[in-house]
């Protein structure tokens, strides 16, 4: 099905259906972007009038507009109009109403969506490059599986709700099982067992005070006794600082990770900046071939998709036409 790679056991269908419709924004963003959350709620009209409908989308994020349409970014040489823009927009906003936010609460949103379909068009030019095509069989077969399980009545709101057409929400469905081909790859490319290394830290909030604790450990203190007194770090401190097993890439702060994995077992660092305070850091033990946990390899998987994405952009002529906010 459409979201059986995201879906688990906190996403009932309808949950899924209303609060993930990308799977690559579920991967990257996590925070949902262009979300319209109503479970349990039922579809509410559009703000927006028949005159602001899109045409169905087929390159750029959607079809050219009647008149002379307004190019807000070119993607090589590909055009993103200002009208499809606008009801991603929408769409967004839609999702943060039916959360009780507002736009305001989502400091550069507009960019966001902006990026989004930038990364959308990335998507479908190198699924044309690649011979990667979606049919239209593949997609009936998803829509007929929504309303199977959610009810047509449902569905139908839904897109109304969601400022789609029945031709745009083919299309939006065509991009995600794209994505989906193209991530597999990626996906299946993060090993299940990696090397680990286990460390510990002390992490305080001044320079002047981690040179303090430096001075006591180097004239033989305690490491746990020092990190029980002095660490901010309320998950580690009771446990003489222990972070654990890690590989690389599967700590949140890479400082941290990089002077773990650089030092031998029994080796000390000496202070280390982040953007959380100043650390200690000691390596305890390494192991070469140890099981990844699923949490981190969630984390492993999101940076090898933001990796890919990058290198999509980075290969790419983009250009942006238009000042953001508007």
């Amino acid at each position: 099905m459409w979201f059986a790679h995201v879906r688990g056991p906190a996403y009932g269908s309808r949950d899924f259906l209303l609060r993930n419709r990308h799977f690559l924004i579920f991967i990257v963003l996590a925070a949902g972007l262009l979300t319209a959350c109503m479970s349990g709620a039922q579809p509410t009209p559009p703000t927006l009038d028949d005159t602001q409908a899109a045409e169905p989308t087929t390159s750029g994020g959607g079809g050219e507009p009647a008149g002379e349409p307004q190019v807000v970014a070119t993607v090589n040489g590909e055009p993103i109009y200002l009208e499809n823009f606008q009801r991603e927009l929408a769409r967004f906003e839609a999702g943060l109403a039916s959360l009780g936010a507002q736009p305001d609460s989502e400091e550069g949103y507009q960019q966001q969506v902006l990026n989004l379909l930038v990364e959308r068009e990335l998507i479908r030019q190198y699924a044309v490059e690649n011979g990667i095509a979606i049919t239209d069989e593949q997609v009936q077969s998803e829509i007929d599986a929504m309303i199977a399980e959610n009810g047509e009545e449902f569905f139908n709101g839904w897109l109304n709700t969601n400022y789609y057409t029945i031709d745009e929400f083919r299309e939006a469905i065509r991009v995600d099982l794209t994505t989906q081909t193209l991530l597999q790859d990626v996906v299946n490319d993060v090993p299940a067992e990696v090397q680990h290394v286990n460390a510990r830290h002390i992490l305080v909030n001044s320079e002047a005070e981690a040179n303090e604790v430096l001075e006591r450990l180097e004239a033989g203190e305690s490491f746990g006794e020092l990190a029980a007194e002095y660490s901010v770090d309320v998950t580690t401190r009771d446990n003489a600082g222990d972070l654990g097993w890690f590989p690389r890439g599967g700590l949140l702060v890479q400082e941290v990770e990089e002077v773990a994995f650089s030092m031998a077992p029994g080796e000390r660092s000496g202070v280390v900046a982040s953007d959380w305070g100043y650390h200690i850091v000691e390596t305890i033990a390494f192991e070469d071939a140890r099981p990844v946990d699923e949490a981190t390899r969630q984390r492993l998987v999101r940076r090898a998709v933001e990796n890919w994405i990058g290198q999509l952009r980075a290969d790419a002529e983009i250009q942006q036409l238009i000042d953001l906010p508007l």
